[in-house]
This record gives structure tokens, sequence and C-alpha cells, in this order.
């Protein structure tokens, strides 16, 4: 319900590393992997103690805004070698028949939006953020690491920003940026990180109490090589962890030890390389609602295999999604595996966005043209249980009819019970000539999804909107029509854009989304949309006034609109009442 107002310590830092013997093992393709042709065993295991911060960072200073004339600070992007693979044939996108027959319907405009941190000098800005029962928490890049900023559930400010450096220690001390937050429901607690700005290191901080405010353990987990673009998803038994790296690197938190501030064990795995790109990554399934998974379920990672990028040929009329599972056992690390468990087809999709390489592509009003992102399934790869079955949900960006034509492939796994995952429903969203990429999805308790994501074209700045579908709709379709929650208002100067953003459930009622992401606003700016599927949980109303602030003198009358909306159906009426009236 959106609500109106109308007016009338330090701890010294220990560390011990046990560095287990490494051994790796690269299973070949196939349609039906055999787990056992792929486990891998931790080539890493490291056990750190935790800096504590016990303080509040309400009395942290806040970050001085940039200003016309400060630095500008560009963030390189972490390649390797990479194989050239001659560009694919054009095709249009076989999904595309799908989307297009579908007659959309009018989406339920935002119950609340808001301004979210502004431009802080560096590409990309990476804005993520994450809702609990009383917070909003967005996080971006700045030219001195990440930036935290805490909003109250009405959108107000009410905690920075504020480097997330200035609680930590050592190595983490100083940050280099690639931000993630993340509302652990299931203990309300906060989960913030960003790259140490020295040495090779994740700098993860877990707070002591729901309050995002208040005191942290800060791990400084350490990494043998960059641990670049890194994503965390929240599981019972662990923090799963994923980044660029020489390999594709998976890591296990030790989640129970982080939530007590006690040394916490972090298990290194890697998968191997694909050809075709210079940037890989898997993603890890992030938990959402209030069911958790099966006891004994493994953490779920994906990563898309376009074959006519990655190989192996002989596959021209499908692609694949690669599933990856992690038994994790912080009592015994050499019984933890990381295993790949199927490849499953899906239809074919094209990476080949200008090419396999290039970080310019899609163009934008009176700028550069902006990176794709083609190499990951973007964040967050969304995991819920219904009881009856298993969700999965996920998106990347594909050349729609072979022009480099930004589109969104999106698409939903299931299992139940002790079955394999497999394709439920997929779609491609790319209803005009403009161009989508840099989605964030997620399905809420009703089992509605909703999509959002950058849009540009050559003659419009680069915006953000969201789409979405009923659960009741029909399969591999987003019916809801595309819903502008901000319109650029300038071009950005780098080529460098996004790199991600947040779709966000949130915990109080499992059914209102929180999206952020950035726009154009002469450099970039980003945004904070709230919105919800009337259909999802207990009826309810919203109320709004018109104007919501009001001044009048004694004797005048106050004269002002009430506008009551029903959400879910909510039928009966409402009763509203003034107090605290001055006399004539």
């Amino acid at each position: 319900m959106t609500s109106t107002a109308v007016r009338i310590s330090c701890v010294v830092l220990t560390m011990s590393v046990e560095i287990a013997p490494a051994g790796l093992t690269a299973g070949g393709f196939s349609r039906d992997v055999k787990p056992s042709d792929t486990n891998v065993t931790p080539a890493d295991v490291e056990v750190i103690t935790p800096y504590v911060f016990d303080g509040n960072l309400s009395d942290v200073p806040v970050a001085i805004p940039w200003q016309l004339g400060d630095p500008i600070k560009e963030i390189p992007r972490r390649g390797r070698p990479r194989s050239i693979q001659p560009p694919p044939e054009p095709r249009t996108d076989p999904l595309l028949a799908t989307q297009q027959g579908v007659e959309s319907r009018t989406f339920t405009t935002p119950l609340l939006d808001f301004p979210g941190m502004g431009f802080t000098g560096v590409f990309p800005p990476d804005p993520v953020g994450d809702v609990g029962p009383n917070h909003y928490v967005q996080m971006i890049n700045s030219v001195s690491g990440a930036l935290v900023a805490v909003f109250d559930k009405s959108g107000a400010p009410i905690g920075g920003p504020f480097q997330l450096s200035s609680m930590g220690s050592g190595a983490c001390s100083g940050g280099w940026g690639d931000p993630i937050v993340l509302h652990d429901h299931l203990a309300d607690r906060w989960l913030l990180s960003e790259i140490g700005s020295s040495g090779n290191t994740l700098c993860v901080y877990v707070s002591q109490t729901p309050d995002p405010l208040g005191s942290y353990f800060n791990y400084a987990f350490t990494t043998p090589s960059f641990p670049d673009y890194p994503k965390y998803a929240v599981w019972p038994d662990a923090y799963y962890v994923t980044s660029n790296e020489l390999n594709p690197a998976q890591y296990a938190l030790e989640r129970s030890a982080m939530l007590a501030g006690s040394p916490a064990m972090a298990q290194r795995f890697t998968a191997p390389n694909l050809s075709g790109f210079g940037f890989q990554a898997l993603t890890p399934g992030e938990l959402d609602g209030p069911e958790p998974p099966p006891a004994g379920a493994p953490g779920y990672f994906v990563r898309h295999r376009d074959t006519e990028a990655h190989g192996p040929g002989g596959f021209p009329s499908e692609d694949f999604l690669e599933i990856w599972e992690m038994s994790v056992d912080f009592v015994t690390p050499g019984n933890s595996t990381f295993t790949q468990t199927a490849n499953i087809a899906i239809t074919d999709f094209d990476s080949g966005l200008c090419g396999f390489f290039s970080l310019s592509c899609f163009p934008q009003a009176g700028g550069p043209a902006l990176e794709p992102m083609r190499e990951v399934v973007m964040w967050r790869f969304q995991y819920r249980n219904f009881g009856s079955h298993e969700s999965l949900v996920g998106n990347f960006v594909t050349d729609v009819d072979g022009t480099d034509h930004g589109g969104i492939r999106w698409f939903e796994l299931r299992k139940a019970g002790a079955d394999p995952w497999s394709l439920h429903q997929e779609g491609t969203y790319a209803p005009d000539a403009q161009h989508r990429w840099v989605g964030s999805i997620a399905m809420d308790g009703a089992g509605n999804i909703a999509l959002g994501y950058s849009l540009s074209s050559s003659s419009i700045f680069p915006g953000i909107h969201y789409t979405g579908r009923l659960v009741s709709d029909p399969p591999g379709t987003l019916p809801e029509a595309e819903t502008a929650l901000v319109d650029g208002t300038g071009p950005n100067p780098s080529n460098r854009w996004g790199n991600y953003s947040s779709m966000n459930i949130d915990p109080a009622d499992d059914c209102s989304f929180w999206y952020t992401n950035a726009f154009g606003s002469s450099n970039w700016s980003t945004h904070v949309g709230v919105f919800r599927f009337d259909s999802c949980g207990t009826p309810d109303f919203t109320l709004s006034a018109v104007p919501d602030v009001f001044d009048v003198c004694a004797g005048s009358p106050a004269v002002y609109s009430i506008i009551v909306g029903s959400v879910g159906g909510y039928t009966l009426p409402v009763t509203l009442s003034a107090s605290g009236n001055p006399s004539d």
C-alpha cells in the first residue's frame, strides 16, 4: 500500500589460509551430461576472521557529490585471449512471432518511483539494489569504490551516500567497485560487497542486525586472480559467488559463520572456458520467497552456450543452457563438488552483436554506441520453490534479426521432485526496432514475472523500461504493455553502460517488484521503481492525495482530491478521517 502524508569498535584482523592441492577437470560437450564426467573438487580453501565494524553508518561522512571538472574514471573490461569465430549467418529469432502475436494489455503504473544516486564520475555505474521489510538499499560505482544509499519504504533517503570501504579494514579499507547488495530474507540481514582496492580481494560485509545502517562483519576473501564481475546469491547453506577470472570461478562462503561473525570458510571451484568470448562468468541461482529449497539441495549456476560462438557444430536450430550444481561441505571440504548436470536445449539465439567482442554496439541519440553485455546470463538468476515444483528464471541479450538488433531472451526452468531441470518456457522480447538489454528478471509469489531493462535507439537516449506476464498467460509471452519507468534525458558519453541492473521482490508481501537501473542524463543517473500485479497477494488498496502538501490559513478552505486504488480486486469501503484541525 502506498501511504501519503497530507499536512494540515574495532577488532584486529587475523587470517589463516589453507590451500588444498589444485586439481581441475573439464568434461567435453554432451547433451546428456554425466555427473561423473564433470565433478570438480575445491582447488582452494580459505578461512577468514572478520574485521568487526561496531558503529552507526548514519555517522559516516556522506560522500561529496561529483562536480563538473572532477576526475572521470572508466573501469577497464577484464578479458582473456580469445579464439576468433566466423560471424553467424543473419537469421530472425524464431521466438519473435510468438510474442508479436499477443495482444498487449496495460501494465500497472509504478506504485512508487524515486531518484536513485546520480553520476559519480565513473563508467559504468553498475547500479544494484535490494529491498527488506523496512528499507531499500542501493549501490553504484564511484571513483573511490562502491557507494551505498539507504532509503525507507516510501523512497525517502535516510542514510548515505557513503563509501562502502568506510567500514572496512586492510585490503577492504579502499574499494574498486563492482557492488552487490542482497537482503538475506532467511535471516533478515544485509550482505554488501565490492572488490577491494588492493590485492585480489572480495570484500563482503554482513550486517549484525536487520538495520542496514548498523554494525557489520567485514570478510576479506582473497582470490588467485582479479575477481571481476562478482555476483552473489543467498542459499540456506552458503552465500554463492561467481566471478570472471582466468577461468570462470565459483565460490561458496560459509553463511552460518558469517551471520555469527565467526571465522568463515570460502571454497573455490572453476569451470572450463568456452571459446568465443573474452569475458566469461557463470551466474548463481538466488533464492526468493518464503519456501526454502528442499533439504540438501545444491546451489545452482547457469551459463548460456551459443554453439555458433562456442561450438560444437551440428546444432543449427538450438543452443544450450549449461546447469551446474555445487554441493558444499564446510566440515570436510574434500567432499564438496561442483558438477555440470545438464545442457538444456533452447531455441537458437545469436550472441554475435557487432561481433563477439565489440564493446560498442547499441546506438543512442547524441552519444557513442553502447556495450551489449552479450557474455553472461544477466543477474539475477532467480530461484523459487512452489512446493509442487521449483523454478529458475533468467535472461540474456540476443540479436533478434541478424542486424545487431538487441532484444531479450528470457526463460523459465522447472523441476519437480527428483526430476532434472528442464525448459518450461522461453521467449524473445523485441516488439519494435529499439534495442533492449541489461535486463533483470524476477517472479513473484503467485508465479507472475516482471522484466526490467535498458532501452535506446539512434533517436532516443537510454531509458529504463519494464514489462511482464501473469502466470496464466500463454507460455513464452510477455503481454503486459511495455512501461517507461523513466525516459533518458541525455546521452551517455562513454560506450560503457550499465553492466547490470536489479529486479527484486519485497519480502514483506512477496508481490512487489523493486527495480533499479541507469538512464542517460548527459552522463548517467539512476532511478528506482516499485510495481506489482493486482492478482498477487491479499487484496488491498492504495491511497494518494493531490496535492500531497497543502498550506492554508485559518478560516480558508483546504480542497484536495483523495484517490483510492484497488489492488487484487479490493472492493471494501475505505473510511478517511482528519484530526488536529485548527479552530476558526
